[in-house]
């Protein structure tokens, strides 16, 4: 009996260790309805029957909906790559749109033998993936409208439609036989009921895939613009004073506004709004204001700067005229003090000249 047991314990776990090598790198890409499975196992490790495929939703309160898929042998010896591993691909189809199933793919028994593992603690061989669901982003937001893309994936027979507007231009129906995967809807905020104030406008928009209820994949968005302007771009040249004008003026050019719309709101996340008159209006006028401004500013320096040249100019001749006058009455100084001293002389010698003379009067008397 021991026997036994020991050889049923070591078939068990050879089976167990066959499971777990045969798979290797197991991938998923998940799309709208489906999900396209690939993985590599070693070629001399090929299971005679195939793999088997368990897929299930996950959900919180746990795990639903679980089926199982057969993939037998791949006929087409391409698969075999270099190293000595085959490759496997399989498409789960038939899926709903953004839910979360867990994948295991597992090595097909006999039909007598199979093994059902799905309570095991740890498999290798399972992956978690979601669904895509339906998804939308702004590529527009204009004063008046607002468009936006929604991704619906192909043959969408539902509904994308503004939340409690009326009217068939606030909405659009999907084309059940159609492949086409994206839908464009242009809202008119007037006619659509958006909620506009001073700075955004707000928008609901519903995307079902069933018309009569909500199902889980039902999904709201909201679609906000704000009112933003564009930067304004100004140049301006300012030409030097020539001639006896004496006057600087500047030229301004008018501003260039450009034609293509910023856009932002990934997702349908706050987008901008290019367009607001009245902000336009008012960096207009501020621009105005601030050229008015530097035309007067300039005539103003120009002045100054003549002044100042004006006032050196007579300091200077003031100047000039001084050193002239004092250097003439140093002149006049000299002059008189020559004249002075030569009469002086002319007299001395005069005197000198009558001593050595004798008088007319004087006589000489007989010794």
């Amino acid at each position: 009996m021991f026997l036994y047991c020991l050889i049923y314990i070591a078939l068990f776990g050879t089976v167990l260790a066959d499971d777990a090598s045969a798979v290797r790198n197991l991938i998923g890409e998940p799309d709208y309805r489906k999900i396209k499975l690939h993985w590599e196992t070693d070629a001399e490790c090929v299971p005679s029957n195939g793999f088997q495929v368990r897929c299930c939703e996950l959900q919180s309160w746990g795990v639903q909906r679980c089926r199982t898929q057969d993939v037998p042998e791949p006929q087409d010896s391409n698969t075999i790559s270099e190293d000595g591993s085959k490759s496997y691909e399989t498409d789960i189809e038939g899926l709903r749109m953004a839910t979360t199933y867990s994948i295991e793919v597992r090595s097909l028994k006999e039909a007598g033998n199979r093994e059902d593992r799905a309570n095991d603690e740890v498999n290798q061989n399972m992956i978690v993936i979601p669904t895509k669901g339906f998804s939308a982003r702004a590529t527009q937001c204009l004063p008046h409208a607002s468009i936006i893309e929604v991704s619906t994936g192909p043959y969408f027979g539902g509904r994308i439609a503004v939340e409690a507007a009326d009217g068939e231009r606030c909405a659009l129906d999907g084309e059940p036989t159609s492949p086409r995967d994206v839908y464009t809807l242009r809202i008119n905020h007037t006619e659509c009921g958006s909620q506009v104030n001073e700075t955004t406008v707000a928008t609901f928009v519903i995307v079902q895939e069933n018309l009569p209820i909500l199902t889980h994949s039902t999904r709201r968005f909201l679609v906000l613009c704000s009112y933003q302007p564009e930067t304004l771009t100004v140049r301006a040249g300012i030409s030097l004073p020539t001639g006896a004008s004496g006057r600087g003026h500047s030229d301004a050019i008018a501003f260039e506004e450009g034609d293509n719309y910023m856009r932002r709101s990934r997702h349908l996340r706050p987008a901008r709004l290019l367009q607001g008159p009245e902000a336009l209006v008012k960096k207009e006028e501020e621009i105005k204001e601030e050229i008015r401004a530097s035309e007067k500013s300039i005539p103003i320096a120009l002045l100054a700067i003549l002044m100042t040249m004006g006032l050196v100019g007579l300091l200077a001749a003031a100047v000039k005229c001084g050193s002239k006058r004092i250097s003439r009455e140093m002149d006049n100084v000299s002059i008189a003090s020559s004249e002075a001293s030569s009469s002086s002389c002319v007299t001395t010698t005069d005197l000198e000249i009558n001593n050595t003379l004798p008088h007319k009067n004087q006589r000489t008397l007989p010794v």
